[in-house]
């Protein structure tokens, strides 16, 4: 018997046709992650085909990289998958990396081998990774905790950081102007080092406008440790002073040990040639001046 046609029925027989289509169309092909050192699936692409990576969980979409990426004429990447072409075929036996990292869970990341094969391309590859057990569980939130853990670690150490340490803190204390500093190496000088125990190996300094630093790698040749707490400095034919500042690279130095030791001096303003020009004497002493390393010709 003849069915009129109504639109109805046209719109019930599209979806049916779409249902059928839709659970007929391949479903791609599978790849589970094994998360094993080494273990990269391969991935075919060829030109003329778009190959869709669909990672079954959200990555880093900043994480996806691809080498050779002027090699490819489509390459885009979504919270869950990553689409790409290649511009041409890829040479016999050649493979570029993609890598990709995971927002959370194990294997954490993966790298795809992409390559080419004659006749082959992927058109849909569906991504998986195998079930979480308890053990992995335990050991993603382990190394979770230490990461948090040494992160938490550096902001102490940036929020204990000295604010002299900053480039930015020193411009703005004028400590350097428009014309920087000078540095130079004051061998001579340390050859000519008086102090039993203490031998400076290393010498050398930076001058600016109203300042000179000195810093010294000493060597502790004695039986024991040895702490620089002050120091002062002797213009030629003029009276000691003592120095704006010493710091050490660590609190003492251990018998045979060498530390870096810095000792700051207030200079008169003075034009940039005289930077590091005038003969002074440095002393550097431990606290109850029992012990010092003196050096006679240091150019301030």
């Amino acid at each position: 018997m003849f069915r009129p046609f109504t639109p109805g029925f046209a719109l019930a027989s599209l979806l049916v046709s779409l249902t059928a289509a839709a659970q007929a169309a391949p479903a791609g092909r599978p790849v589970v992650l094994t998360g094993k050192a080494g273990d990269s699936p391969l991935i075919y692409v060829a030109p003329g085909t778009v190959t869709v990576i669909l990672l079954g969980a959200p990555i880093l979409r900043e994480s996806a990289q691809v080498e050779g990426r002027a090699r490819f004429a489509v390459f885009e990447v979504s919270d869950q998958g990553v689409t790409l072409s290649p511009l041409a075929a890829l040479g016999p036996g050649e493979r570029l990396a993609l890598r990709v990292t995971y927002r959370e869970g194990s294997p954490a990341s993966v790298v795809f081998l992409l390559t080419g094969q004659p006749g082959a391309a992927d058109g849909l590859v569906n991504v998986s990774r195998p079930p979480q057990t308890f053990e992995a569980c335990r050991v993603e939130l382990s190394a979770t905790r230490e990461r948090c853990e040494a992160q938490a670690k550096e902001l102490e150490a940036l929020k204990a950081r000295p604010a002299a340490l900053s480039p930015a803190a020193v411009a703005l204390a004028g400590f350097v102007t428009k014309k920087g500093m000078r540095g130079a190496e004051f061998e001579k000088a340390c050859f000519a080092a008086r102090g039993s125990e203490l031998r400076p190996v290393v010498c050398w300094g930076l001058g600016g406008a109203t300042w000179s630093v000195v810093v010294l790698d000493v060597s502790n040749t004695g039986g024991e440790p040895w702490a620089p707490a002050w120091a002062e400095v002797t213009p030629a034919g003029g009276e000691p002073r003592r120095a704006r500042a010493v710091l050490s690279g660590q609190a003492t130095i251990p018998p045979g040990g060498v530390v870096s030791v810095a000792v700051e001096v207030e200079m008169p303003a003075r034009e940039e040639e005289a930077w590091l020009g005038a003969l002074h004497a440095v002393r550097v002493c431990n606290s109850d001046g029992s012990r010092c390393l003196s050096i006679p010709e240091v150019k301030l």
